[in-house]
């Protein structure tokens, strides 16, 4: 394995460690000792490569809202048409793959955005260019979300995003306790929030439930 190709491998296992530490005890509770360990690597190799704890989750943020924002610039995104049900359910399926893929790193927003802490600055920022991105592809198919920006970032942070993020952090507590499977869970999560954040926001989207072909 080249030079480059090893310190690629670490980096990725310093994150992914990152991302569970940060997961389960906190940003304020992780230590780095304890992420070098889930690592496997010495704790001095997390230092030559960032600076803090606060860079890997600053980066950890990042990593997620380009994955977030790639999706959303694909071509296949670009060619659905949300007015259709079938079309709008096809992309909130492909956004929860997505983001299912980070699912700690959805934790730790979750978790640090309802404290009053220096962290919500860059939480914001990685949901504000989702939001933004978002706005864009809506005013691309001619349908724009809201008229008034400060209107639409509120409705959309409120009863779009916050829902989403609450599903892919809590779905599978909810099918440990309720037996219930997650192809079923998701279903119903993606028509009840067709039928309600879809049917609220984009004109001439079809109210009451969807079918989710």
């Amino acid at each position: 394995m080249t030079k480059a190709a090893t310190e690629q491998t670490n980096k990725t296992r310093i994150l992914e460690a990152a991302a569970a530490e940060f997961a389960e005890r906190g940003f304020d509770g992780a230590r780095v000792d304890d992420i070098a360990k889930r690592a496997g690597i010495n704790k001095a190799l997390i230092y030559y490569y960032y600076k803090s704890k606060e860079e890997l989750l600053v980066l950890l943020f990042q990593d997620t809202s380009s994955d977030i924002c790639a999706l959303l610039d694909s071509p296949k995104i670009k060619e659905l048409d949300f007015l259709k049900p079938e079309g709008a359910t096809l992309m909130i399926n492909m956004f929860l793959d997505v983001l299912e893929s980070r699912q700690n790193v959805i934790r730790v927003v979750l978790m640090e955005i309802a404290k009053r802490s220096p962290i919500n600055t860059h939480i914001f920022t990685l949901l504000q260019s989702i939001m933004e991105k978002m706005f864009t592809l809506s005013n691309s198919q001619d349908f724009p979300i809201l008229e008034n920006r400060q209107t639409a970032m509120i409705t959309e942070f409120f009863t779009g995003i916050m829902p989403i993020l609450g599903y892919v952090a809590y779905h599978e507590i909810w099918m440990e306790q309720f037996s219930m499977e997650e192809s079923a869970l998701r279903a119903q999560f993606v028509e009840s929030f067709l039928g309600s954040h879809f049917g609220y926001t984009i004109p001439g989207f079809p109210h009451g439930h969807c079918s989710n072909t």
